[in-house]
């Protein structure tokens, strides 16, 4: 079976996707440790990650990867900057989710 990742864009939002599908054509895991090993730079996707990008936070959230670009900039959606990268902390984003309701202005 022959595949081609053509779009790099779209691989890097897809993380688990790419790896099962790496998985599948037999190339090996490319991290270098055991899975209980998290020192050994080993790349963690799912629920033990610590930070979600902008578009997963924002699948999270139910909103558009814009609407949750906006909020970042207004300070709406938690997040911090490495470089380039925009990472929204897991546990910041739990917390967020966890505030009571806010009432509408009449």
């Amino acid at each position: 079976m022959l595949v081609a990742i053509t779009d790099p864009l779209f691989w890097s939002g897809e993380p688990i996707a790419l790896a099962d599908a790496l998985r599948s054509l037999g190339v090996p895991d490319l991290g270098g440790g055991s899975a209980d090993d998290k020192s050994a730079g080993v790349i963690t996707t799912g629920p033990d990650r610590l930070t979600l990008t902008v578009e997963e936070a924002a699948a999270t959230l139910g909103i558009s990867r814009a609407s949750a670009y906006e909020g970042v900039r207004r300070g709406e959606i938690p997040a911090i900057r490495i470089g380039r990268r925009v990472l929204v902390p897991r546990v910041a984003l739990d917390r967020l989710l966890s505030m009571p309701e806010v009432a509408e202005p009449e």
